[in-house]
C-alpha cells in the first residue's frame, strides 16, 4: 500500500500544482486594472468623464462614451462648427474661463443628449439664431460673465425644455 501512494504522490502533486498554478493565473489576469481610456495630454479622463486644461483645440481623441466634458482655460477662441459631434452622448459640458470670442451656428451640433451647458467667463459678444440648434435635451444653460450685449429674438426657440436660463 505504502509503495502505491508513492507511486501516485508525485504524479497527483504535479496535478494539484499545476491546478493551483492556473487558479493563480486566472486570478491575476482577472484583477489587472481596466484599459486606460484614451485621453489627449491636456485632460484627465474616466470612461465617462473628461477634465481638459490649456487646451488648444476641442480635443478629438476622447473616449467615446464621454457624458460629462469640463474646457477651462482653453488656448482657443472659436468653438467651431460640429466641434463636439464626436461625442454624442455627452449631457454635460461646460466651457468656463475661456477666451472664446465666438460661437459656430453649428457647433453643439450632433449633441441631442446634452442636458447642461454653462458657456461662463468668456469674452462672448454676440450669438447667433441658430447657435443652440438640435439641443432637444437641454435643460439648463447659463451664459454668464460673457459680453453679451443683445441676443436674437428666436435663440431659444429651439429649446423647447430649457428650465433654466
Amino acid at each position: 500500500m505504502a509503495g502505491l501512494r508513492a507511486r501516485r504522490g508525485p504524479g497527483r502533486r504535479l496535478l494539484v500544482l499545476s491546478t493551483l498554478g492556473f487558479c493563480l493565473m486566472l486570478q491575476v489576469s482577472a484583477k489587472r486594472p481596466p484599459k486606460t481610456p484614451p485621453c489627449p495630454p491636456s485632460c484627465s479622463c474616466t470612461r465617462d468623464t473628461a477634465f481638459c486644461v490649456d487646451s488648444k483645440s476641442v480635443p478629438k481623441n476622447l473616449p467615446s462614451e464621454v457624458i460629462s466634458l469640463t474646457l477651462v482655460n482653453a488656448a482657443f477662441s472659436e468653438i467651431q462648427d460640429g466641434a463636439f459631434s464626436h461625442l454624442p452622448l455627452l449631457q454635460f459640458l461646460l466651457l468656463n474661463s475661456n477666451k472664446f470670442t465666438l460661437i459656430g451656428d453649428n457647433a453643439f451640433i450632433g449633441l441631442s443628449h446634452l442636458q447642461y451647458l454653462f458657456i461662463e467667463n468668456n469674452d462672448i459678444w454676440a450669438l447667433s439664431k441658430f447657435t443652440f440648434r438640435g439641443l432637444k435635451s437641454l435643460t439648463h444653460l447659463s451664459l454668464a460673465n460673457n459680453n453679451l450685449q443683445t441676443l436674437p429674438r428666436d435663440i431659444f426657440r429651439p429649446l423647447d425644455i430649457l428650465s433654466d436660463l
